[in-house]
């Protein structure tokens, strides 16, 4: 659906870890072995998925990604200077405007939760922190980029939960979080994490990105 091809690769992944030139380099190779990418297509809009075998095609593959992102489900969650993860570095491959904070947390600790603080360096904030709610180990992000997040100044807080978005006149001013222990495992394999009664705190800050995970939408195949 976007002017280039890459998906996720092109414009979720920043350039300084998948530099474009390369990545063209290998979308280069497919096109040269014969197949035809037809760009700035929105599948169940533009071309329904039901018409591709009208068209003449004997098999769909349906590739879409996970584009949707998981909402942390907390008050003030919409508050202006919210801006979830994927959207985050989506916005900044495809050079559009956003406004990054001076003070930015992040929430996750996956690979999108490290790119996201990394870049938010980048784009100019004096303090990125990473909040994470089970342990270190724990942490599913690749863990040469955690400890290159760590050497920029990335400072990374653990058994760390969000319960609530603080926010001034509708704008983000801080973020309120609950400290965890951690429990018995989960259906993931790995201890749930558990609120510790009573330990409450806040932290001030002027934009979050939340990075907790994306799901499948299927919106691309109603009416099929």
């Amino acid at each position: 659906k976007a002017p280039l091809a890459g998906g996720i690769l092109r414009y979720g992944i920043p350039d300084y870890r998948l530099p474009p030139a390369i990545l063209d380099q290998e979308i280069d190779y497919i096109k040269r072995l014969g197949v035809d990418i037809q760009l700035n297509v929105t599948i169940g809009k533009d071309r329904p998925v039901s018409g591709l075998f009208k068209e003449g095609f004997k098999a769909i593959y349906l590739a879409a990604g996970a584009p949707k992102n998981v909402r942390m489900n907390i008050e003030n969650e919409d508050a202006e200077g919210v801006v979830p993860g994927i959207d985050y570095l989506n916005f900044l491959n495809l050079r559009m405007p956003v406004k990054t904070g001076k003070k930015v947390v992040i929430v996750g600790g996956g690979d999108v939760a490290i790119d996201a603080s990394r870049e938010a360096l980048r784009q100019g904030a004096s303090e990125v922190k990473i909040l994470y709610r089970r342990s270190r180990s724990e942490m599913p992000a690749v863990k040469s980029e955690i400890l290159a997040a760590e050497e920029e100044g990335i400072k990374i807080e653990l058994l760390v939960n969000p319960i609530a978005i603080l926010s001034e006149g509708g704008k983000v001013c801080g973020i309120r979080c609950v400290r965890n222990e951690l429990g018995e495992p989960d259906h993931s394999g790995r201890r749930r994490p558990v609120p510790v009664a009573g330990s409450e705190f806040n932290i001030e800050c002027n934009m979050v990105i939340p990075a907790i995970g994306q799901q499948v939408s299927g919106k691309f195949l109603e009416g099929t």
